[in-house]
């Protein structure tokens, strides 16, 4: 079966997975139903989701404006990285978001911590996205 990415509706089952995708990004309060029901609901902005046997593995979190998307919050569930989910999940958005009009695509980088920068920048250069000033950007 082949991972789907799409902008998932509330459900108690992406609640579970969101937990279990950001259990090292966010705080116990934001894990709360309820801060997980406004980050999906959120009116400015969307949240991409990739799914696998019924199951949501993995997601980022993006911001639109005019031409130009803020990408935030990529994460995948600890047991699935390293298998190709994350470049799936963001080739498949940046897809999405080029059919929307969105030409280009950044990532602030400030508010990650140093443990999780390193191989955030790895994998976003090696995705062909560009870092300066801890800012990582693609033109698409």
């Amino acid at each position: 079966m082949r991972l789907s990415v799409f902008m998932p509706q509330k459900s108690t089952q992406l609640l579970i997975d969101l937990r279990k995708i950001y259990q090292d990004y966010f705080t116990p309060q934001q894990l709360t139903d309820e801060s997980l029901t406004a980050l999906i609901e959120q009116p400015d902005s969307q949240l991409y989701a990739t799914m696998f046997n019924g199951r949501h593995l993995g997601a980022i979190h993006v911001t639109v404006n005019n031409a130009e998307a803020i990408l935030s919050l990529l994460s995948i569930r600890e047991l699935t990285r390293r298998r190709g989910v994350a470049k799936n999940l963001l080739l498949e958005v940046e897809k999405q978001l080029k059919s929307k009009g969105v030409n280009t695509l950044k990532m602030d980088s400030n508010n990650i911590s140093q443990t999780e920068k390193d191989g955030l920048y790895l994998f976003m250069q090696a995705s062909g996205y560009d870092l300066k000033d801890n800012i990582l950007s693609k033109f698409i």
